[in-house]
């Protein structure tokens, strides 16, 4: 059953110190053109437009989210926005956890967007649920705090997020994020890669190596040539490499994790016995 996606205010107070627009190259409609509404919300003095790049369905693993503030009593949107979220997902016992999720960043080139991510570690049903906190706070005043009501989060076809118990014992999530339309030859490949700490805690993992072997299942496990390991990158803290699609259909993207020390923490080579790592990405086009 798919649960209705909403917001409640639960507090709006105003501030002198708000900045004012300044006009730029695009306007606010045209800086978020090619992005899908998932909602807009109001109350009080501020309405919230939050946005995604594709269908506008959070799935399970990552989602890139994109968020604009205006002020109705001024009529503009909001440059300076100090924007905090918080989700969390209720379950039916009573218990609750997070998953791991960014910041809220300027988008660059633009006047008036935010964006960050989720990386949702489980769906959304009947029972158990996701809720958002969204939050602006300017200096030492909460102008805004939104809570979501219970949030649609789908399940994904394809497999774009794995979890798993390393050899250390530990807990880890990886997302894929792109590439998100693949084509046939060398492609990006990037993902995040976090570690539980507890319930509320999710640490990004940093200088572990994900190497990949890209197979089709359909074509006697047919491997590709020219595929580079993911290794994190600073500047972005993704984990980055390339993988060489040769030809359309169905692919595995088995993975071995290992750690700083060149450790396996998860993952399984393939030989002429295994012909599919327990932890795996999946991509078709």
């Amino acid at each position: 059953m798919i649960i209705g996606l909403g917001f409640t205010f639960l507090c709006t107070s105003c501030s002198k110190s708000e900045s004012e627009e300044v006009t730029g190259t695009l306007s606010p409609e045209q800086e978020v053109a090619g992005l899908q509404k998932i909602d807009e919300i109001t109350q009080g003095n501020y309405t919230f437009y939050i946005f995604k790049k594709d269908t506008g369905n959070l799935v399970v693993g990552y989602n890139d989210v994109y968020i604009q503030l205006k002020n109705n009593t001024t009529g503009q949107y909001v440059q300076d926005a100090n924007l905090t979220w918080q989700p969390r997902m209720h379950m039916m016992d009573s218990l609750s956890h997070a998953c791991p999720y960014s910041t809220i960043s300027k988008v660059t080139n633009t006047n008036t967007v935010y964006s960050g991510y989720f990386i949702f570690i489980m769906a959304s049903d009947n029972v158990d649920y996701w809720e958002i906190k969204y939050n602006y706070v300017n200096g030492q005043d909460t102008l805004a705090q939104v809570a979501d009501k219970p949030t649609v989060v789908q399940p994904t076809g394809l497999v774009r997020y794995t979890s798993f118990k390393g050899s250390d014992n530990g807990f880890y999530y990886l997302a894929m994020v792109n590439p998100t339309s693949p084509v046939v030859g060398t492609n990006s490949i990037t993902a995040y890669l976090y570690k539980y700490i507890d319930m509320y805690t999710f640490n990004p993992v940093t200088n572990y190596t994900i190497q990949i072997d890209p197979r089709m299942p359909d074509m006697v496990n047919m491997t590709s040539p020219n595929n580079l390991n993911l290794t994190y990158s600073s500047s972005s803290n993704l984990y980055a490499g390339k993988v060489n699609l040769t030809m359309t259909g169905y692919w595995k993207i088995n993975l071995i994790v290992k750690d700083a020390s060149g450790t396996v923490l998860k993952g399984d080579s393939i030989t002429s016995t295994t012909t599919s790592s327990n932890i795996y990405f999946e991509l078709e086009f």
